[in-house]
């Protein structure tokens, strides 16, 4: 589900991707996709490998045709255009640089194509320099260059044309996690001072929910969210968004009754409290908890039997990770400040939530005994036992 950027915000539509598809043969990649991505907006498109990503990358770029659907750049179709008559630029993963020229020559590549006079490509690769804060590196080849220098130059040479989108493959990804964080903070200060629309395509979690405005998360070809990161933490849509963004302790739990505003749960490793939902008594759903939010008890807490041995604990720097396992044998992750009290290693305790910290999430398993309960089966016990009895009498 996509949602839009706040009321008073940026509102006006960049790029349009309505009811697009794409297949490899038999192989349905993006499966009817909508997504709307604002002017001046910096989104991220996230997810595992396979999961269509980069095809729509691809899709919107111009180095793939979709199958069918529309994708409209400033209201106009794309459908026949060549990417270089799209008014969007790429930054490749691997930066994709002329190695035998400078870096000059690299950035005004571009410019030297569409026979801008000389005079203005000096000025502008200048301007484009400053940017990226590359200024007296004009001479160099991108064999003398640092990583994090190469990816400046893939930037500035992208930037150079003023596209209307610039779209980062998976840019950072073969930085060293220092320099990787240190180019996140540059990236998104360059991308507001800009005030360019950049589409940025990765896998990295921590790396979307640092930088965008929102984030769009697949699955599998489908669009399965689209919100501010703190949206997409706080209130995962699927369970597949609650385990894949940061960690979380899901429980697949039924429901017993709701009762002002209260959803009474029950799972393999005991009772637990919801918020209500309108759910339907016996339906099956998940629920997440992530581990700063779960709180312990020495005692049973009122609406909680979650009971469990301490496992382990282990020091992370500014946290303490508590692991423990219920009774079902399911592992439990609880997050800490260090210089907060935590459990000893072999003790019993109970864990338990606030109800605000718990986020219901619709399962499809519900739909599957739904199914199951629509079916006529008296008419297909008749048949059973007609077919039954015309093998007997021919035995």
């Amino acid at each position: 589900m996509e949602k839009e950027p706040e009321p008073g915000g940026e509102k006006r539509p960049i790029v349009e991707i309505k009811n697009v598809n794409k297949f490899y043969g038999g192989n349905h990649v993006v499966k009817n996709l909508n997504l709307t991505i604002y002017e001046k907006e910096f989104l991220s498109i996230l997810g595992p490998s396979g999961c269509g990503k980069t095809t729509l990358l691809r899709l919107i770029a111009g180095f793939e045709h979709h199958t069918s659907g529309e994708i409209l750049i400033e209201g106009e179709r794309l459908d026949n255009k060549e990417p270089f008559e799209r008014n969007i630029n790429t930054v490749f993963q691997n930066y994709a640089l002329f190695p035998h020229m400078s870096v000059y020559d690299n950035i005004a590549y571009g410019l030297k194509m569409k026979k801008v006079p000389k005079t203005q490509i000096k000025v502008r690769v200048k301007q484009a320099l400053i940017m990226v804060r590359l200024e007296g590196f004009e001479k160099r080849y991108p064999a003398q260059l640092s990583g994090g220098q190469k990816q400046r130059v893939a930037i500035a040479r992208a930037i150079i044309n003023n596209p209307k989108v610039l779209i980062l493959d998976e840019p950072l990804s073969a930085l060293d996690m220092k320099l990787r964080k240190q180019m996140q903070i540059e990236l998104k200060s360059l991308q507001k001072k800009l005030g360019i629309t950049f589409v940025y395509v990765t896998h990295d979690q921590e790396e979307a929910l640092a930088m965008s405005d929102r984030i769009a998360v697949m699955n599998n070809g489908v669009l399965d969210q689209c919100a501010k990161p703190e949206e997409i933490y706080a209130h995962p849509e699927t369970k597949f968004i609650a385990d894949f963004i940061g960690e979380t302790n899901l429980f697949e739990a039924v429901v017993e009754t709701e009762e002002k505003g209260v959803a009474y749960l029950y799972c393999e490793a005991g009772d637990l409290l919801g918020k209500s939902e309108n759910f339907d008594p016996n339906e099956i759903i998940y629920v997440s908890v992530r581990p700063e939010k779960i709180l312990w008890s020495e005692k049973p807490v009122e609406g909680f039997s979650l009971g469990g041995i301490v496992k382990e604990s282990i020091y992370l720097g500014n946290i303490v990770k508590t692991i423990i396992t219920l009774t079902n044998g399911q592992v439990v992750k609880v997050n800490r400040p260090v210089d907060s009290p935590s459990p000893q290693v072999g003790s019993i305790l109970y864990i338990y939530w606030e109800l605000k910290d718990a986020v219901m999430i619709y399962t499809t398993a519900q739909d599957v005994f739904k199914q199951l309960e629509s079916v006529d089966l008296s008419s297909f016990a008749q048949n059973s036992n007609q077919n039954a009895g015309k093998e007997s009498a021919n035995v």
